[in-house]
């Protein structure tokens, strides 16, 4: 079998860190170091090197946004810096360092995070200063910015993500401590990463990703034993396994009730009936004891599947627990699958009629699209507002919210009532199909 080239990207420490860690896949991948000074070189790195691997593995989330902003289709990934590597750091001020925690200043991580790991470790919550920020920060802006906390009195300890900023701080004599990636961390990326360029590489076509997860995930431990929650977790690693296998594909453990499983778009839709069906989801119901969410991504590359999967399964978790979403390449949302309220929908909506209709009606042009799906699906043009709100996984009052708004602006008419059982009768809408359409029809064929 032809190895896959691999480059390995970052600062010196955490290349020297990752690169004997990689050499553990050494008869299934060739790895190449490059050891940034500034992770601002790092798109200089890419363009340079860029025909000459299959993926590329960078030290942390700001070398890889640097690649990203270059807009270029390739397989990337990062280490995530994640709650071990907190451990790690707390463990070397407390005991190494032998220095009281009672104000830090981070960068990178977000606030959850940081609390959760004191929270986890039985830690006091000290005062905390947090740089946060999704755009692109230098090693430089990083520096003063603990600088000026630790100088002022505010923080006593900072705790940095960057090597640059590390060794400005360590000059400048504040107390500091860089935090990297474990091991543990660097081998499930790899294997990730391994995995989506296989899948994409050898099997052909786009690539798919599954995003599974036990909904709850925390209550479910914390309401019964681990043994129980651990049974429930291998059980449902069995199903998913077999469904791998019936996919041609492989299954990565995230941890915590969390699966990525890895195939390709041909053969997922011809297992799913083109996603109107999960084949998993049967034996998943009757012998897992959790509700189970899935998000199913495809794209040309492992970054847009992934981006997609991820999308799908917030998807399905807005719509309720126990349900699977895909989104395409395309960006048009499927699901649920093996529902009866199965919908596809555009979510970039972006076309003169779906414009039109959304700015008449206050609503967004993805939530003009899915009505247009639920409306396609139920096949009728009168209904009741518990028959919108069902395909539309909403609730009845906003469903009848919905249609009372299309029936006050001319696109629909009360024609009746239906008394089901006891209670109150139900209005019956009926739907102007063509008047719902005609406007926009008309303003973009004049070039409005």
């Amino acid at each position: 079998m032809e190895k896959l080239r691999l480059a390995l990207v970052g600062p010196a420490d955490s290349v020297a860190l990752t690169y004997p860690v990689a050499l553990e896949w050494k008869d299934q991948i060739v790895s190449t170091p490059f050891v940034y000074q500034n992770a601002a070189e790092v798109p200089d790195i890419v363009r340079q090197h860029l025909e000459e691997f299959d993926f590329w593995l960078f030290s942390g989330i700001s070398p890889y946004k640097h690649a990203q902003r270059l807009g270029l289709n390739i397989p990337c990934f990062y280490i995530p810096h994640i709650g071990s590597s907190l451990y790690r750091a707390l463990l070397q001020i407390t005991h190494m360092a032998h220095l009281e925690i009672d104000s830090i200043s981070f960068d990178t991580f977000n606030r959850q995070e940081i609390e959760e790991t004191f929270l986890d470790a039985n830690m006091p919550l000290p005062k905390l200063f947090l740089h946060e920020t999704e755009d692109i920060v230098t090693a430089a802006e990083l520096a003063d910015y603990h600088y000026q906390l630790w100088q002022s009195g505010q923080s006593h300890i900072a705790v940095t993500c960057y090597l640059a900023t590390y060794e400005k701080l360590k000059e400048l004599g504040v107390p500091v401590f860089r935090i990297w990636p474990t091991r543990s961390n660097i081998r499930t990326t790899i294997e990730v990463a391994l995995n989506a360029v296989r899948a994409e590489r050898f099997k052909g076509g786009q690539l798919a990703i599954q995003h599974i997860t036990i909904d709850d995930y925390d209550d479910l431990v914390r309401n019964s034993s681990s043994y129980a929650a651990k049974k429930i977790e291998l059980r449902l690693y069995e199903i998913l396994v077999d469904y791998a296998k019936q996919l041609q594909g492989s299954i990565v453990v995230r941890g915590d009730g969390q699966y990525t499983l890895y195939s390709t778009r041909g053969i997922l839709e011809k297992w799913t009936e083109e996603l109107t069906v999960l084949p998993c989801f049967d034996e998943i119901t009757r012998q897992v004891s959790a509700k189970v969410s899935g998000g199913i991504g495809f794209g040309p590359t492992a970054y847009v599947a992934e981006e997609n999967a991820f999308h799908a399964l917030g998807l399905a978790k807005r719509a309720g627990k126990g349900l699977w979403m895909a989104v395409t390449d395309s960006r048009e949302a499927v699901g649920p699958l093996s529902s009866p309220t199965h919908l596809k929908y555009s979510l970039r909506a972006s076309d003169s009629v779906c414009q039109h209709f959304a700015e008449k009606l206050s609503l967004s042009r993805t939530t003009v699209n899915k009505l247009f799906a639920a409306l396609d699906q139920l096949k009728r043009d009168t209904l009741a507002a518990d028959d919108l709100a069902f395909h539309l996984g909403i609730t009845t009052r906003s469903a009848r919210r919905l249609l009372t708004t299309l029936a006050n602006q001319g696109f629909a008419d009360v024609t009746g009532e239906e008394l089901l059982n006891k209670g109150r009768p139900r209005k019956l809408y009926s739907i102007h199909w063509q008047q719902l359409l005609q406007p926009a029809i008309d303003e973009s064929a004049s070039g409005g």
